[in-house]
């Protein structure tokens, strides 16, 4: 990169956090004000059904497919992965990179407390949330993939670690409103170095 193509990089526009912006408070309210009334229904009339579903999926003969999805969920697997991709990336001066590995890493951080505080144990489900939340946040054009991989996930969780489906999408809200506040945090402590939306995994 040339010092002139540096330089015009640096004085790029950079976008807001989302909780940076009047119009994205109200969203991030809405989205959670708006979640306490299904999330409700769900817990009074479909956490049995559901709980009898998952707990007949978890006793199936020769089921792969929902284990393999409950450890993509993994709070575990996505510290790692936060870690070891800081790492490459810190080796590599992908600065950018860098910057959304410690996003997920301090989005699952936060996931596992929100899971303690509904669910009394880190299930794991409020990872779903906060790493699709990342992902969607870096490449936002890739959102339907986060989405569909973040659902199949938090089932797969779900019916792994016996949570209920109301403290599963709590979870998940929970897990997306950490990285938020992340990323506000982030702006508000390094202004000069925030992660760049969109760009290359190279960056």
């Amino acid at each position: 990169m040339t010092d002139a193509a540096a330089w015009m990089k640096d004085r790029a526009p950079r976008a807001k956090p989302i909780l940076g912006s009047g119009r994205g408070r109200i969203v991030a309210l809405a989205t959670l004000v708006g979640s306490v009334f299904p999330i409700a229904i769900i817990h009074r009339h479909g956490d049995a059904v559901v709980a009898r579903w998952a707990a007949a999926e978890r006793t199936a003969q020769g089921n792969w497919f929902w284990p393999w999805a409950a450890f993509l969920a993994s709070p575990l697997l996505w510290m790692v992965a936060a870690v070891v991709g800081f790492g490459i990336a810190a080796g590599m001066n992908w600065a950018n990179t860098a910057r959304w590995m410690g996003m997920l890493a301090l989005g699952v951080m936060f996931a596992g407390l929100a899971d303690i505080a509904v669910a009394g144990e880190a299930r794991g489900c409020a990872t779903v949330g906060a790493a699709a939340c990342v992902l969607t946040l870096w490449q936002s054009r890739g959102w339907p993939l986060w989405a569909g991989l973040g659902t199949i996930a938090a089932i797969g969780r779900m019916i792994a670690s016996g949570a209920t489906a109301s403290h599963a999408l709590t979870g998940v809200v929970l897990g997306v409103l950490g990285v938020l506040v992340a990323e506000f945090c982030w702006y508000a402590v390094a202004p000069a170095a925030p992660p760049r939306r969109g760009a290359a995994i190279e960056s």
